[in-house]
């Protein structure tokens, strides 16, 4: 019997030290692009685009999205709900230089929650996006040059 209860003990204190463990690697700094391209997420699911458009590098592919959804959007009612709150799981690379600047890809999925067009929720609806961006080091700030967000 007590050796049954030293097992049992040791494999619980075995797995809480892995979840410790895990939970403290999760709590590690993100990269400020990752930081900046969330900033911007947030504010593209909001539909701020004006706020959005802060923080693209001017002249851009992003910027000309940005400026072609102002548009669509100002002829009638965004199509999708507006966002309650998401989730990035992205990975991050260097992707080379540009004038001289660092340039980060992202790629990976979020997970936004979302209130149907006409109806409220608590939590609002999971769907699915694949997101993938490439931001620019600028004047000491990370800005996104490009981005693609597909959902499925």
């Amino acid at each position: 019997m007590k050796t049954l209860l030293l097992v049992l003990s040791t494999a619980l204190l075995l797995a809480g030290g892995a979840y410790g463990r895990g939970w403290l690697d999760s709590d590690q700094e993100k990269h400020p692009a990752v930081a900046a391209f969330e900033a911007f997420y947030w504010k593209l699911q909001r539909h701020d685009l004006e706020a959005a458009g802060a923080l693209v590098v001017p002249g851009s592919e992003a910027e000309l999205a940005l400026t072609a959804e102002r548009t669509i959007g100002a002829a009638g009612e965004p199509e999708v709900g507006v966002a309650r709150g998401f989730a990035l799981d992205l990975s991050h690379e260097l992707d080379g230089e540009d004038s001289g600047r660092p340039v980060i890809r992202l790629q990976g999925e979020a997970t936004v929650n979302v209130d149907p067009k006409g109806f409220v929720s608590a939590f609002g609806v999971p769907e699915l996006h694949d997101v993938e961006a490439r931001l620019v080091e600028d004047q000491g700030s990370w800005r996104v040059a490009t981005y693609r967000d597909l959902r499925r």
